[in-house]
């Protein structure tokens, strides 16, 4: 009888943390993510073909804009596009590239293709990713790993590199010091001053509540540790003799 109490009370908390999870807005999880791939991806590899497999994550808004941070190393004026969607176009800005049009299908994701003139002699490089939605969402790939290898749930894409060397530079200034409407807001020409490859501070998107940390996982441990409290109290109550 104790079991099948306590088998109740679990069954109960996790449909409370499942509904919890459902009924938070925005909540949803992170089955897919922004990845590059770079054709070869070699150190020092000249005309390198870099795809980027923006998977779409809204089940009600198509993408409308990619906005891609390039590491240290490549400048805008060292890419060039290869393919984008249909009717859209690539833009340049002071540290960066954006791909927008028309919005693409709900669930589709925004693919394209760029070729890169040469790839730095890095051991790996990292690009940040803003990924726009219709309905004014922006998703945020641009988390890097913990000191302890640590991933995030919005790591930004990152290709090691063969026979390279070294880490790059930490861009400056942090993320957190960029308004996020500063950071996602294309320019409508290239910029006339790109930055250097190596050493000059570059402007970087700050981080975004939709798809950093979330309160979510406070209140499904609460309702956990409630049940828990509550199991406790029924087999403690059922175990107490009968009074005389």
């Amino acid at each position: 009888m104790v079991r099948q109490t306590w088998r109740r009370v679990a069954g109960g908390a996790a449909a409370a943390a499942a509904g919890c999870l459902l009924a938070l807005p925005g909540a949803h999880p992170a089955s897919a993510h922004t990845e590059i791939t770079i054709d070869p991806a070699r150190a020092g590899a000249k005309n390198a073909l870099a795809t980027v497999h923006a998977e779409a994550e809204s089940e009600t808004a198509g993408v409308t804009k990619v906005q891609v941070f390039l590491p240290v190393g490549i400048t805008p004026e060292d890419v060039t596009q290869v393919s984008l969607p249909k009717k859209w176009k690539l833009t340049k800005q002071q540290d960066s590239y954006t791909v927008a049009g028309p919005a693409l299908a709900v669930g589709r994701g925004a693919e394209h293709q760029i070729r890169i003139r040469q790839l730095p002699t890095y051991a790996s490089v990292t690009f940040k990713v803003l990924q726009s939605y219709s309905d004014g969402r922006t998703d945020r790939w641009i988390a890097l790993p913990g000191e302890d290898g640590s991933a995030s749930d919005n790591p930004a894409p990152t290709v090691q590199l063969a026979g390279g060397s070294g880490a790059a530079p930490t861009a400056t200034p942090s993320p957190a010091s960029v308004p996020p409407s500063a950071a996602s807001a294309p320019s409508s020409s290239p910029a006339t001053a790109p930055a250097s490859a190596v050493g000059t501070p570059r402007t970087e998107p700050a981080a975004n509540e939709s798809s950093g940390t979330s309160p979510l996982w406070w209140i499904v441990g609460a309702v956990l540790v409630a049940a828990v409290i509550a199991a406790a109290v029924i087999v403690a109550r059922r175990r107490r003799p009968p009074a005389s």
